[in-house]
């Protein structure tokens, strides 16, 4: 097993914990697990993320510059006033 596999494994299995201690403080009431619920949740967010949706990230801001691109364009056809314009 590779050691990127590890770690996506080890950040499933935290990422499994915090949402079954979820529906546990939920169907209990239990205050102080909410708590360690969302401290787990915070340490998956800051520190698992990039490792468990790398990929997903980054299709994301590939999408992201593409369509900044294209508004950029829009919006200079549109301020030039060449886009309705009949010559």
């Amino acid at each position: 097993m590779k050691q990127s596999e590890k770690g996506k494994v080890k950040w499933y299995l935290l990422l499994f914990i915090a949402v079954i201690l979820f529906l546990t403080a939920m169907a209990t009431q239990q205050l102080f697990l909410n708590v360690i619920v969302i401290g787990l949740a915070v340490y998956i967010y800051k520190y698992g993320n990039p490792i468990l949706f790398k990929e997903y990230d980054e299709k994301r801001n590939m999408k992201l510059k593409e369509s900044m691109v294209v508004r950029e364009a829009a919006k200079e056809a549109l301020n030039s006033g060449n886009l309705f314009r009949r010559k």
